[in-house]
């Protein structure tokens, strides 16, 4: 702020007025008493709390009235010429300032618009579409009461008398009873090992109720539990014993510890034992099928023996044990093979006999090549021969299992494709995911030259090229632990 400059009257200048003071009693702030003004035309006035109108110079002085204080001819000066030649301005009280508002309907539309906006980003983000499942399953289980909401509920359980039973016989029986209110039925059946089943729920509300109990066993002691419920969910019960009629049934024997021993050429041994007493048989011969059976022993033991005589040298055999107990319950082993020993004879003939030689063929693969069976001689052959159904697919897979595992230079394995075309073949092999070699007879000629009528059939062919084993439809090589049994046995 620039230094205050003070002129002297007798130069000319103008000295600033001196300081104003406002009377305390007049509400106004305590200082310096004020004077009248040398430099301003009008009176001066004390500055109080209310504003006092300014008078003009004819209001003040009277018209043609020279004002009376002289300071200098030198005109006026500039504080005065500026004073007089500024215009007043005056301001006036509008009151409070008014703010501006939106309007009440722009407002409900934007908050309207907010929340359908937020609705929908819930809902496209799935926030609640687990508490609305949740609400819906509560409100879904909540079920109506059966009794009228005011007043007393019905607590009493419905009153079963007269239970009894009827009609016993080995496998099934009747239970009857009464109720003394309109009520469902339902019986509980427990054996005295503790296993229990529950008969189909009856759900017609009678005072009459009638159960038949089926799929007994014979000879054995029941306990029953007859059970009503009625309409408001009461629940009554009645209990009694029984037994069915009949012979206790029988277990059948359990066969063990099958062996083979003394083989020779043209006979050998066989023997197992029972957990329970039972009589002695075997049943045997070069195919599955067996044919022939040992003299039964009728003598009741738990270790049997039997012997086979009359047998061929190097020819495999396939045997069962049977043994029947006291009650005439008959059970038989798995079938089991072993190979006579000796020098396997001459062939008699081309055929599919054990000891025959295998009918020759020769036959395109899926691969384009051709395979002969003569051309194959110095090495195990297995020939299976298939079609696309369910037990030849299963067999296939034994096939497959056997080509991997077993070494290529001592066995040749040929799934022979029969009386089908080359498209469902193709497909099978695909799908089965087929590496072996694939023979085409799409005529059937080879099959009907190993009397093939359905599928599958299986033919093991020593390296000599005589048949030692075949295994025809319905009876099927279900593993791979047994085809190598078999395949083991073939010297």
């Amino acid at each position: 702020m620039p230094p205050q400059r003070t002129y002297t009257p007798t130069s000319g200048g103008i000295t600033g007025p001196p300081p104003r003071q406002f009377p305390a009693s007049q509400g106004g702030i305590t200082g310096p008493q004020p004077g009248p003004s040398p430099y301003y035309p009008q009176a001066q006035q004390p500055v109080t709390g209310t504003p006092i109108p300014q008078a003009t110079p004819s209001q003040q002085y009277g018209a043609g009235t020279q004002q009376q204080e002289n300071y200098s001819t030198a005109g006026p000066t500039p504080l005065a010429t500026a004073q007089q030649a500024a215009p007043v301005r005056e301001f006036k009280d509008t009151g409070p300032i008014r703010v501006r508002r939106f309007s009440p309907i722009l407002v409900i539309i934007l908050i309207i618009a907010a929340l359908v906006l937020s609705g929908f980003a819930v809902y496209k983000t799935g926030w609640l579409e687990t508490p609305l499942a949740k609400v819906q399953d509560f409100v879904g289980s909540i079920e109506p009461p059966q009794w009228p909401p005011f007043g007393n509920k019905d607590t009493t359980p419905p009153g079963l008398v007269n239970a009894s039973v009827s009609n016993i016989t080995s496998a099934g029986a009747v239970i009857t009873w009464q109720t003394d209110e309109p009520s469902t039925g339902q019986v509980m059946i427990c054996e005295s090992s503790g296993g229990c089943t529950w008969t189909e729920l009856d759900e017609n509300l009678v005072t009459d109720h009638s159960v038949n109990i089926a799929d007994l066993k014979p000879a054995t002691a029941y306990h029953f539990t007859a059970t009503s419920t009625d309409a408001a969910s009461n629940q009554g019960t009645a209990e009694g014993d029984f037994t069915t009629s009949g012979q206790p049934p029988a277990t059948p024997l359990v066969i063990s510890g099958i062996k083979v021993s003394n083989v020779t050429g043209s006979a050998g041994t066989i023997s197992w034992m029972t957990d329970k007493p039972g009589t002695s048989q075997v049943g045997y011969g070069t195919t599955n099928t067996y044919g022939s059976t040992t003299t039964l022993d009728q003598q009741l033991t738990t270790s049997h023996t039997a012997t086979l005589s009359g047998l061929s040298p190097a020819i495999t055999y396939h045997f069962k044990v049977i043994s029947r107990d006291s009650s005439g319950i008959e059970i038989a082993s798995q079938d089991q093979t072993f190979t006579t020993a000796g020098t396997a004879p001459p062939p008699s003939g081309v055929g599919t006999q054990i000891g025959m030689a295998a009918p020759d063929f020769t036959l395109p693969t899926l691969d384009g090549k051709q395979v002969s069976l003569n051309e194959l001689k110095g090495k195990k052959v297995m020939i299976n021969f298939w079609q696309d159904v369910q037990q030849s697919r299963n067999e296939l897979s034994v096939m497959q299992e056997v080509y991997e595992k077993y070494p290529r230079d001592k066995l040749t394995v040929l799934a022979i494709s029969w009386d089908q075309t080359l498209a469902i073949t193709q497909a099978v092999v695909n799908s089965k995911a087929l590496t072996m070699t694939i023979p085409l007879d799409e005529t059937g000629e080879v099959a009907a030259k190993y009397n093939v009528t359905q599928s599958p059939v299986t033919i093991f062919i020593d390296s000599q090229g005589i048949v030692r084993y075949t295994s025809y439809y319905p009876s099927s090589l279900k593993s791979y632990t047994r085809v190598e049994s078999t395949l083991n046995s073939m010297q």
